[in-house]
């Protein structure tokens, strides 16, 4: 009960929560104090709107409730597939891609390589190691960052994971999916594969997939990982959190990008 009482407060005061507190005071101080703006009523009420919708839209996507709305579609939309099924489906004209999801710079270290790209690269690793086909990694270099590409990061982890230098290929041009599914298709055809075994995260297919459709004739195996839903409910994934809105955020950008390249 003590644990609970803690996670609930730390769901109230600190932000996202913390923010939903504020307006919510505000909308109260602002209705016990009615009849001091009653000559601009008018006015109020817009202001009023304004705070309400901004109270829901900020709660909807920090809360469990926004996150399933905007995750769920785009997580369910490729089935997950075991090693054993994907074995199965590939031939010697088949090869696996990676797509990078980010890297994290400026560590003592210096760059490394970021969770999500993690997730992605352990999944491409797998099953390099069940099939023992060729891996292509993919992405690359941030505009106002350090020479070193994305790809070229996770080459280094692949190797340190003891993948043999002669199966991995970088694409290192890329700066978004996009150019992820322009690039590696073209180098992929002009060495004469042809079927991609496609792994990112699950969230972020969909518009992978939609970007290798539109950029190349090559079979495609969505091969999702990655998964940020979580099933398993408690009454407190229906506050306000930052995962929550992280997650709805990562979605919604996903939406934004989808509807973006079905236009243009």
């Amino acid at each position: 009960m003590k644990l609970f009482i803690v996670k609930l407060l730390s769901r109230i005061l600190l932000p996202p929560g913390l923010f939903l507190v504020l307006i919510g005071g505000i909308l109260l101080f602002l209705w016990e104090h009615r009849n001091r703006y009653r000559s601009r009523n008018y006015k109020m009420n817009y202001v009023y709107s304004g705070l309400i919708v901004l109270f829901l839209v900020i709660y909807i996507l920090s809360s469990y409730v926004g996150e399933f709305i905007l995750v769920s579609p785009l997580e369910n939309s490729f089935p997950p597939r075991t090693y054993t099924e994907v074995k199965r489906k590939i031939n010697d004209k088949s090869i696996i891609v990676v797509l990078g999801g980010g890297v994290v710079r400026g560590t003592p270290l210096g760059s490394e390589i970021g969770k999500t790209t993690l997730k992605r690269l352990y999944a491409g690793w797998q099953l390099q190691q069940k099939t023992g086909l060729d891996i292509v990694v993919s992405g690359g270099i941030v505009p106002g960052a350090d020479a070193t590409s994305g790809a070229d990061i996770m080459e280094n982890v692949l190797l340190d994971w003891g993948v043999n230098q002669e199966k991995i290929i970088t694409e290192s041009q890329s700066k978004n999916t996009w150019q992820n599914a322009v690039n590696t298709t073209e180098l992929l055809e002009k060495l004469e594969y042809e079927e991609i075994i496609l792994v990112t995260s699950a969230v972020h297919m969909n518009r992978a997939i939609y970007s290798f459709q539109e950029n190349g004739n090559l079979s495609l195996i969505a091969v999702p990982t990655d998964y940020i839903l979580d099933k398993e409910l408690s009454l407190l994934d229906f506050l306000p959190n930052r995962i929550s809105l992280r997650n709805s955020l990562s979605a919604l950008h996903e939406w934004v990008g989808l509807v973006w390249y079905y236009l243009k």
